[in-house]
């Protein structure tokens, strides 16, 4: 076998792998991102040389486990981003507290808020998009952190878009 013919075989089997990564993370329910899929996702990383994938610096925070856009204030003057496990329960705390379509304490007034169609389906989608980058795959590799709240969006997002007739 000539270098030609092992060069072949080489990005054949590299061009194989990439499609195995990429092809099996968008399916609906997902393919379970496994730490074998991951460790193909890497190696072609590092392989193709690219910067994507870049580590934390020492002190910095580490987006799989941290909401990077909420800031939780405390009590005592004190901020900190917020851990996305802490997010995704207080979130699921607040919402649990809601109040249903038409439902109002006597003496208030009705505060439904009405979206459109078309805005429900924009936001179902965008909020489907932060379900699918805050679970474990290529964006994220392994954390599990973001998964309570990517299944929080995920819920939110189906009703959303099931109140739509499109």
């Amino acid at each position: 076998m000539t270098d030609d013919d092992l060069a072949a075989r080489y990005e054949t089997l590299r061009a194989a792998a990439a499609d195995l990564v990429h092809h099996q993370t968008p399916h609906n329910p997902p393919v379970p991102y496994t730490a074998e899929l991951d460790e193909v996702y890497r190696l072609l990383l590092a392989e193709q040389g690219s910067a994507t994938r870049v580590e934390s610096p020492v002190g910095s925070l580490d987006p799989t486990r941290f909401s990077l856009a909420f800031t939780d204030f405390r009590d005592d003057g004190s901020s900190a981003p917020y851990g996305l496990v802490e997010l995704a329960a207080e979130l699921r705390e607040d919402l649990a507290g809601d109040r249903g379509r038409g439902e109002h304490l006597p003496g208030e007034p009705v505060r439904d808020v009405h979206v459109s169609q078309v805005r429900a389906l924009v936001i179902g989608q965008l909020l489907q998009e932060l379900a699918d980058r805050l679970a474990p795959g290529p964006a994220v590799g392994m954390a599990q952190a973001g998964r309570d709240l990517a299944e929080l969006a995920t819920e939110f997002s189906e009703k959303l878009i099931n109140m739509t007739s499109m």
